[in-house]
């Protein structure tokens, strides 16, 4: 096999890893996640891969396919057969694309069947030294008596831009978005002082919060992270139903048997509320959710999001990049 031939195979076989060892005669749920190997929807995944093959019966193979907030994912699911063995792993960015990309392939609450949703990741509100606010109020007292300031987020439409800009117009704060292409880089833009602050990824930040190189004042879900359980929630810390938590759900493609589609809901809440998991995922900055979403819910959930986070692009001028 010449070298060429040989790189081929060896990309084919990366992008088809799966979660667990592949066993004879079992079928196999393709999983389709809209980021990178070893990213935070990834991680999450495989967190709760084991137990979902067994509650499934079935192999489960993660297929990685980044690109435009996961509307290159999303499409792949659509497109794929309505079986109930090719899956969609969604999160807010999800809901946001719904306004913020036009040509898209697909349309979010048309072209999927809601299977549901399992567990938060956890954002947290994050500081340079050089701010000197220790609260929220303080924060939005000094970024006013600044005038201007900048704000980072691992790019357009992602989670931290989009808590950014509804930060912004819930305190008036005069702040502008700098983007950066990933949420690390954004992170190390607050460490180095290139940016006031940003709502980052808790997997991405606490690395940072905890030797001290930023300051975290408050965290975007609705229970303090265990990690950092002195940082308080955003309504503790004074800004009320500030609901911009992301969150991990699936969705397979329309026409799935509500038989398939039942099975595949069952297995997920087997896997993400076992007790080993769900240890797992929280040291990864994870919140399972104690009662998980079902079908009717998590579609009533999807349309929700799609019309918040439309209000909030519309509002706030969001182009995509």
């Amino acid at each position: 096999m010449n070298r060429r031939k040989l790189i081929g195979v060896l990309a084919a076989l990366t992008m088809a890893a799966p979660a667990g060892a592949l066993a004879q005669g079992q079928p196999v749920l393709r999983v389709v996640v809209g980021g990178p190997p070893g990213g935070l929807f990834d991680i999450a995944l495989r967190n709760v891969s084991e137990r979902l093959e067994k509650a499934l019966g079935a192999t489960v193979v993660i297929d990685n396919k980044p690109g435009a907030g996961g509307a290159v994912a999303g499409e792949s699911v659509k497109n794929a057969k309505p079986d109930g063995w090719t899956v969609a792993m969604l999160n807010v960015a999800s809901a946001a694309n719904e306004s913020l990309i036009k040509n898209k392939g697909y349309k979010l609450l048309d072209d999927f069947e809601p299977v549901g949703m399992y567990a938060y990741p956890t954002n947290i509100l994050i500081v340079h030294p050089s701010v000197k606010a220790t609260n929220l109020p303080g924060l939005v007292a000094e970024m006013k008596a600044r005038g201007t300031a900048n704000y980072s987020s691992g790019g357009i439409g992602s989670p931290g831009h989009l808590a950014g800009e509804m930060f912004k117009a819930r305190t008036g704060a005069p702040v502008t978005h700098v983007p950066y292409k990933g949420a690390p880089p954004a992170v190390l833009a607050v460490v180095s002082g290139e940016v006031a602050y940003m709502f980052a990824t808790a997997s991405a930040a606490i690395g940072q919060v905890t030797p001290g190189k930023v300051r975290a004042l408050a965290v975007t879900t609705s229970e303090r992270l265990p990690q950092l359980p002195d940082v308080p929630t955003m309504t503790e810390a004074g800004l009320a139903d500030f609901n911009v938590s992301d969150w991990v759900g699936f969705v397979l493609p329309k026409g799935t048997p509500a038989a398939q589609r039942d099975k595949l809901h069952a297995a997920l809440v087997a896997a993400f509320t076992d007790p080993e998991a769900k240890e797992r995922l929280r040291k990864a900055t994870f919140v399972p959710v104690d009662k998980p979403l079902g079908p009717a819910e998590f579609g009533a959930f999807l349309r929700a999001e799609v019309d918040k986070w439309a209000k909030v692009v519309r509002d706030a001028n969001i182009t995509a990049e």
